[in-house]
């Protein structure tokens, strides 16, 4: 099966620019000017490897694109994304670090360094393929864990709000005196969109992120505190992801916390067998982490407390 590069742009042009170099080089693209059509084509087709789509867009963002692939269910290993921008910010490049994107490119980009990025891409791919045929029934358990916990947090939050309760069958009607009169029409709410959580969607999010905030507290006896439960919760992520996280993209990956206190709190984690440092064979410099067995039965007990609890919701 010859593995296919998606290009996604919602100008016509870009994506034949796009798709006469990467052609020329001898790799196999079809083409999508829509976010939608771009996630109907990666669950059609398997041999789709790597996906390179613009940020801005119409219908869809590029992150929000990669945020529902990141949502397929598929069984086969994800496609590597390939973000490309015209208009780069360090905010949009840090979120396209937390959602696993492979690379972050800026337009204009010369053709060598596209194919380049697209070679690597490739090459990430097989390697995550091979590592996955490898990974332990544990860690396998785990990641199914958190995908469940995250399909029950995008359902709480989509769920509409209850009908409300029926009127007893002896109760009369309410007379035309008592009924309110109509709202002027400026004072009329729209009714919530599908695509945005209800009110009352809003307020059960918020409770379960408290709920599931206190859970924390079973747990005392680790001495973990919020950074550090964000840091292990995050490398769960890339791992889901099948993404690798150096030291330094983790510790810039948690927002509102200073990289400073992230990377002291990886080194404490490190140092106290919740993660382990593996260093980079390319680059001395640098040092990849992963979770520890300690840490892999941790999560585990977090989150089939965390799922038993969403389950009762639902």
């Amino acid at each position: 099966m010859t593995e296919e590069v998606l290009l996604l742009d919602d100008d016509a042009t870009m994506l034949s620019i796009l798709d006469g170099i990467l052609s020329g080089s001898g790799y196999s693209c079809i083409t999508a000017t829509s976010a939608t059509e771009a996630l109907a084509l990666v669950k059609s087709r398997p041999q789709i490897a790597v996906v390179l789509s613009d940020i801005l867009m119409p219908d869809m963002t590029g992150l929000q694109f990669v945020d529902r692939l990141n949502a397929l269910t598929l069984n086969r290993t994800r496609p590597r994304v390939l973000l490309l921008t015209g208009q780069p910010t360090l905010e949009a490049a840090v979120d396209a670090l937390r959602l696993g994107v492979r690379d972050f490119l800026v337009k204009p980009i010369r053709a060598p360094d596209l194919i380049d990025a697209v070679r690597r891409a490739m090459a990430q791919l097989h390697g995550d393929v091979a590592t996955q045929e490898g990974r332990s029934p544990q860690l396998d358990l785990l990641l199914r864990q958190a995908e469940e916990l995250a399909g029950r947090l995008r359902t709480l939050a989509y769920s509409p709000p209850p009908p409300p309760a029926p009127r007893a069958p002896d109760s009369p009607p309410p007379s035309r005196t008592e009924s309110p009169e109509p709202l002027p029409a400026r004072e009329l709410k729209p009714e919530p969109t599908p695509s945005e959580p209800s009110d009352t969607g809003k307020l059960a999010i918020l409770d379960t992120i408290e709920h599931l905030r206190r859970l924390r507290s079973r747990y005392e006896h680790h001495n973990l505190d919020d950074v550090a439960w964000d840091l292990l919760l995050e490398l769960l992520r890339a791992e889901r992801l099948q993404q690798r996280l150096s030291v330094s993209g983790l510790a810039i990956s948690i927002s509102g916390v200073s990289a400073t206190t992230s990377l002291r709190r990886v080194n404490e984690l490190s140092a106290r067998g919740y993660m382990e440092r593996i260093p980079d064979p390319a680059d001395a410099r640098r040092d990849f982490v992963m979770l520890t067995s300690q840490s892999h039965a941790l999560l585990s007990d977090y989150l089939t407390q965390a799922n038993t609890y969403l389950s009762a919701l639902n």
